[in-house]
């Protein structure tokens, strides 16, 4: 496929034919492991450059369609690519069996970058890999892999970037029925048609949190400007996004401190990351959430509603909410918890939905709480300010797809 094709996102039958011949043939010269981890190295390393015109070409794109700062995405970006240095790329390299197959990736329309750690490992293990965004996302893998094939033509030779829209269904089809697997990305009502020969890897939708547990907090304005940076990168709108702040707190107040504290976080981090115009139905979902702790808190609920005036951002202190969904765009609610026992029922309506948790615990409740959140099934534990960087070697969606293709089977 040609790269103004890839970049304008033109692509029918005969086209998506042609490159996935292309890269079945590219499996017979694949370059070894540690080249292609060293190339992807390279480019991660231009990446983190600001000015790289790529970079700054696909950001304005996804700016445009969007509607989020380019300060916002900048921050988010950055984020992304850290996990991806030369040495933790080039560690999993030296480990890994190669097994040369082909991949297709269908990323999601929400998160500019969500999908890169798999298609990465994937890449070193091998897989030549097309990779699907939508028409709204197009930009982070469209000019990756033009960064990618500037600085190695045959390793940016085992990755294509195309763009359909969900409609072409045939398009769909086409992958489904050509690859060896499917990785996918997405809420879950968008995961449910995929089907065929394939095996399907669905990463459906998933939600994080957080959870402090300091006998004496002295620190709560530092842990919560990183939480409220957790809560404001890609506009929370990803599965390591936290939606939830619990606060261990026999009494009550030091949670509700917290929640204080973190309102004035986001109020301050609002004015240097700003948002976007909300859609009518993510503006409603907000307004639902902030009526029914204003009038919980009327009603003597012991429930605090914390917000701005522009619906940037929300804090709501409940003291006996279990976990509770955001719509994204800053929305976080905080409740205290009494022990693990009752942060463990506090989690039981997303058990299993659980992707992250940022933990701020003492050594001696650090290995109780760990093992709670694993009991979960939560796949990546970090610090506050941490959560939108995992590690290369993160068991995303529970690490079904990681063993994949980290083994020879």
């Amino acid at each position: 496929m040609s790269e103004a094709a890839q970049l304008t996102g033109a692509v029918e039958a005969a086209q998506l034919r042609e490159t996935i011949a292309r890269l079945r043939q590219s499996l017979v010269s694949f370059p070894g492991a540690m080249r292609v981890a060293d190339s992807l190295g390279s480019a991660f390393a231009r990446w983190r450059e600001r000015t790289l015109p790529e970079r700054r070409a696909a950001l304005a794109r996804i700016a445009a369609s969007s509607g989020w700062s380019l300060g916002l995405l900048d921050e988010s970006i950055d984020a992304l690519l850290a996990p991806f240095t030369r040495d933790a790329l080039e560690s999993f390299a030296s480990k890994i069996t190669t097994r040369h197959r082909l991949g297709g990736f269908i990323m999601p329309a929400n998160v500019a970058g969500a999908g890169m750690h798999e298609l990465v490992v994937a890449l070193i293990s091998g897989v030549s890999a097309i990779v699907k965004t939508s028409n709204r996302a197009r930009g982070i893998f469209h000019e990756f892999a033009h960064t990618l094939r500037e600085i190695d033509l045959r390793v940016g030779g085992m990755l294509e970037v195309v763009t359909f829209s969900r409609e072409r269904r045939d398009l769909s089809d086409l992958m489904q029925r050509e690859c060896d697997f499917i990785v996918a990305l997405g809420e879950d009502a968008s995961l449910a048609s995929l089907g065929g020969p394939a095996r399907i890897f669905g990463f459906g939708s998933r939600v994080s949190g957080a959870l402090i547990s300091l006998t004496a907090p002295s620190n709560l304005t530092s842990l919560a400007a990183a939480i409220a940076l957790d809560v404001t990168l890609f506009e929370q709108q990803g599965c390591l996004s936290p939606h939830h702040i619990f606060v261990e707190d026999t009494g009550g107040g030091s949670a509700r401190e917290f929640a204080l504290v973190l309102a004035g976080a986001l109020d301050s981090l609002a004015a240097v990351l700003t948002t976007t115009k909300l859609s009518l139905h993510t503006a409603a979902s907000i307004r639902r959430i902030r009526e029914r702790a204003r009038w919980r808190e009327i009603g003597g609920r012991g429930v605090e509603l914390h917000e701005d005036a522009a619906m940037v951002w929300t804090v709501v202190f409940d003291p006996s909410a279990r976990f509770m969904l955001s719509p994204g765009h800053r929305c976080v609610t905080v409740t205290p918890i009494r022990d693990p026992a009752d942060f463990e029922l506090k989690l039981a309506p997303v058990k299993g939905r659980l992707e992250a948790f940022a933990l701020a615990a003492a050594r001696h409740s650090r290995a109780i709480y760990l093992d709670v959140l694993a009991g979960a099934g939560v796949t990546y534990v970090c610090d506050p300010g941490s959560m939108q960087s995992p590690p290369l070697m993160w068991p995303h969606g529970g690490g079904a797809f990681l063993d994949f293709v980290s083994t020879h089977s």
